[in-house]
């Protein structure tokens, strides 16, 4: 039976320390299937594949594809070099995914579909050999462990499918892979609420018992206990529920109450990983740091300015914008003059992107506050910084009409990092607020919610791949014509027998309008 692409990877060669790689360009029929039983039959074996999904999914989202690609179309970084689609995605105006076969850099949209069922098949896998017997560690102590952290894989790979796709597959361990009508394509909403159900699952299932998980699985620096991992859990679902969103009216009807009760069950310091140069590294947050590669978009620094050039810049028409400085009480984007370093941002006059390719990519400002991980690949890459939680929870409270809980909130890096003013219940006051009103040329003080929203994109400038862009599309912050998601990767389509699609483009169809 001819099974889709991505559920090839049940036929993987299990090894003793990790999953072999998945090709997705690979023909696919399941003739894997008669050795799938031997070679899932070992604990050990079943132990190592369940242990390597965060590795796989980590790499899916994190490393080239679609991170960059995301981080240019929510217009927190810029760049105009053709480089896995970011000169096409980030054109000014924007224009259809290109969802073909051929094109260069389908590795847009065909990476992570086929990364995250690599992540989902290798869950299942090991969750179903333990469904037929298969005990983990000396007389199945380790086999709790085991359960609990292929249902929380099985979750994260169908929510980022869920983040990033219009529709896709469900697919657990009990499902019949020689059943075909099993497999049905199903939109985001309905998968992100059963990915929800799933990490639901694994939380009770981490609560059985006590255990630590190894080191390899997700090197954090320190051990993950079963509680530090329930922990974790919250708060990506906290995560979820605010991203899945395309539209601002998704994002309003969002469950806030509950998003805030996951958040209070959520962490309580900086998940993240410690990068080692080998098995490990994080690309989104080395390259990104390259002056000659990318640059802080206008659009994100931009509304800290209080000298006119941007909202100036911004009422160009595109073609017309060349790179101007500005000048930033921020102290996160400027020093304590123009034209010198923040903390967090580099001032650079010389430009590296082509003229041709559209002055409106140029910027004098770049992100270097990861410039360790660009210099050595190591040290420790945050992927949930409790900040995050602090901003998520203050939005939250804004659309719960609670906006006196929500300023402490906002005022915690505002004042400290940022070295701004503290924010009131009505946003920033005073002639010189920080922000102004975002992707405006009209000028004036940026409401409270706006205000939530730039300390965000700064905040987690370069932090967690796809967040501005899963936050853009939910605030109503994309530019006119970026795709809202993404269709199916083509070659998926062809496998299907499927008729090929896209988004994006200003009128198009999921198009940001």
């Amino acid at each position: 039976m001819r099974i889709f692409k991505a559920l090839a990877v049940l036929g993987v060669v299990v090894s003793l320390g990790a999953c072999e790689i998945f090709d997705p360009e690979l023909e696919v029929d399941n003739t894997n299937a008669p050795d799938q039983s031997r070679a899932l039959s070992e604990p050990g074996d079943i132990e190592s594949l369940i242990g390597s999904t965060f590795n796989v999914w980590w790499y899916g989202y994190s490393y080239t594809y679609p991170a960059w690609t995301l981080a240019v179309a929510a217009d927190e970084n810029s760049s105009s070099w053709g480089n896995f689609g970011m000169r096409d995605i980030n054109e000014e105006p924007r224009k259809a995914y290109n969802n073909d076969t051929g094109y260069s850099y389908r590795g847009v949209n065909q990476t992570p579909w086929y990364d995250m069922y690599q992540t989902v098949s290798s869950a299942n896998d090991g969750l179903r050999a333990i469904k037929g017997g298969i005990q983990i560690g000396n007389n199945g102590a380790d086999t709790q462990r085991a359960i609990a952290f292929g249902k929380f894989m099985q979750a994260m790979g169908h929510a980022y499918l869920a983040l990033t796709f219009d529709r896709m597959f469900l697919f657990t361990e009990d499902m019949d892979l020689e059943n075909a009508g099993n497999f049905e394509l199903t939109d985001y909403k309905t998968v992100m609420t059963e990915a929800i159900k799933m990490m639901d699952q694994a939380i009770v299932e981490a609560g059985k018992g006590s255990f630590t998980l190894p080191a390899n699985w997700i090197p954090y620096g320190s051990a993950i206990t079963n509680q530090d991992l329930i922990k974790i859990m919250n708060s990506y679902v906290a995560r979820f529920m605010a991203a899945v969103a395309r539209t601002p009216a998704e994002r309003a009807a969002v469950n806030w109450t509950e998003v805030i009760n996951r958040i209070n069950k959520g962490i309580t310091q900086d998940f993240g990983i410690m990068l080692d140069n080998t098995d490990w590294y994080d690309l989104y947050k080395n390259y990104t740091q390259r002056f000659d590669w990318f640059r802080a978009d206008m659009k994100a620094v931009g509304p800290s300015d209080i000298s006119g050039a941007y909202q100036a810049w911004l009422a160009l028409a595109p073609a017309d914008r060349m790179d101007v400085d500005l000048n930033t009480p921020d102290k996160r984007i400027q020093g304590a003059a123009p034209r010198t370093d923040g903390t967090d941002f580099f001032y650079r006059a010389a430009q590296n992107f082509r003229a041709d390719r559209g002055t409106y990519h140029f910027s004098r400002y770049g992100h270097k506050r990861f410039l360790s991980i660009r210099q050595t690949n190591l040290g420790f890459a945050p992927a949930m910084p409790l900040v995050e939680m602090d901003l998520l929870k203050a939005e939250a409270h804004i659309r719960l009409n609670q906006p006196d809980l929500a300023v402490p909130l906002i005022n915690k890096t505002r004042v400290a990092r940022g070295g701004l003013p503290p924010v009131t219940v009505n946003g920033p006051t005073g002639a010189d607020c920080v922000p102004k009103k975002l992707f405006t040329a009209a000028g004036g003080c940026a409401s409270l919610l706006e205000t939530l929203q730039y300390e965000k994109r700064i905040e987690l400038f370069s932090v967690v791949a796809g967040g501005a862009y899963f936050d853009a599309r939910g605030w109503g912050t994309l530019l006119v014509g970026t795709p809202v998601h993404f269709p199916i990767a083509a070659t998926e389509l062809e496998t299907l027998n499927l008729p090929p699609y896209t988004f994006g483009g200003v009128g198009g169809e999921g198009a940001a309008k």
